[in-house]
């Protein structure tokens, strides 16, 4: 949902200034996607928000505040289009390969080039931002995702072997993510997500 926020600078009178929220952390995920967090400088910020700096420090905090408020908000939309396609991929064996044509599909358009804004981060700052170990969310709420999907195709009383597939399939897709944002084509990506494919097959 779209929130607009009405921000007064303390100590000033006259009208507040108005912008939305949702508008301005799009454009700021667009910007350290594209730009990485390091190279992103807060006149970026700025330019690429329109909205003024001191604007910015209220309502999001630090630069570091602001890139977590963007992680997190990028994160929820993939889990939240991760459990989407799981959900409609059917049953058995079946539903992990609809899922893996699903997310090649995704990885080789135009957004999904530049690879997981999360692994890009991941792999920049370590993982971490203060107070936000985003690294260990992102992978322990993907895996959790694969978990649901694999156990359509595994005996679910069969935790050990559920929780082994699930690790192998968060592996190999955040491997996949790591050589989109390095510049493999989509005849590598297809040939990697055919590997898989066939590790599947033997389920």
């Amino acid at each position: 949902m779209s929130t607009t926020t009405t921000l007064t600078p303390k100590g000033s009178v006259g009208r507040p200034r108005l912008y939305d929220e949702e508008t301005v952390l799009e454009s700021l995920t667009s910007l350290f996607w594209r730009q990485g967090y390091t190279q992103t400088s807060m006149a970026d910020i700025v330019e690429a928000s329109g909205v003024h700096k001191p604007s910015l420090y209220r309502t999001f905090g630090s630069k570091e505040e602001l890139f977590a408020t963007v992680l997190r908000r990028y994160l929820a939309e993939r889990i939240a289009m991760f459990a989407a396609t799981i959900g409609s991929a059917g049953e058995g064996v079946a539903a992990v390969h609809a899922f893996l044509e699903a997310f090649e599909a995704d990885a080789v358009s135009e957004r999904g080039r530049d690879g997981c804004l999360m692994v890009m981060a991941s792999n920049e700052l370590r993982g971490q931002l203060p107070g936000y170990d985003f690294a260990t969310d992102y992978r322990r709420q993907m895996r959790e995702q694969l978990g649901v999907l694999v156990s359509r195709a595994t005996d679910p009383a069969d935790e050990q072997l559920v929780g082994s597939r699930a690790d192998l399939l968060t592996t190999c897709l955040l491997g996949v993510q790591v050589i989109l944002r390095s510049g493999a084509d989509a005849d590598d990506v297809h040939r990697y997500l055919a590997a898989l494919h066939d590790t599947v097959d033997t389920w």
